[in-house]
């Protein structure tokens, strides 16, 4: 079984290439209308999943029950948070990109609260 640094960063790799395929269509089309959905989809889906997954890997007593849920909050929420973006600009509901977004700043708080505990580990 892999280690959950590696699942973070191969997740942010997978979500780096949807990224990057989008941007080409965009760009190939003209068509620029869903260019928040990609970029969140960029920032949050490969930036934020890979400095996760680097620091877990820097801080191997970070890794716990605590950082599997917040590997899954985060995975659901950078799955949910682009399309709901997508799905407000294309005017259905907003009600994704709220839940998406809510799920993102859980995932942040998570991220830092397991930074605060394990800061010890961080300190020169």
């Amino acid at each position: 079984m892999k280690s959950l640094p590696f699942y973070f960063i191969i997740v942010a790799v997978i979500f780096a290439l949807i990224g990057m395929f989008y941007g080409m269509y965009m760009a190939g089309s003209g068509d620029h209308l869903l260019g928040g959905a990609h970029a969140h989809n960029n920032l949050l889906g490969f930036v934020t999943m890979a400095l996760y997954g680097f620091y877990y890997r820097a801080v191997p007593s970070a890794i716990s029950g605590l950082a599997t849920i917040h590997f899954w909050v985060a995975l659901v929420a950078n799955i949910v948070f682009p399309l709901g973006i997508a799905m407000a600009i294309l005017g259905q509901t907003p009600l994704f990109a709220a839940v998406g977004g809510g799920l993102e700043i859980v995932a942040m708080l998570i991220f830092g609260w397991t930074v605060y505990r394990n800061r010890a580990a961080l300190t020169v």
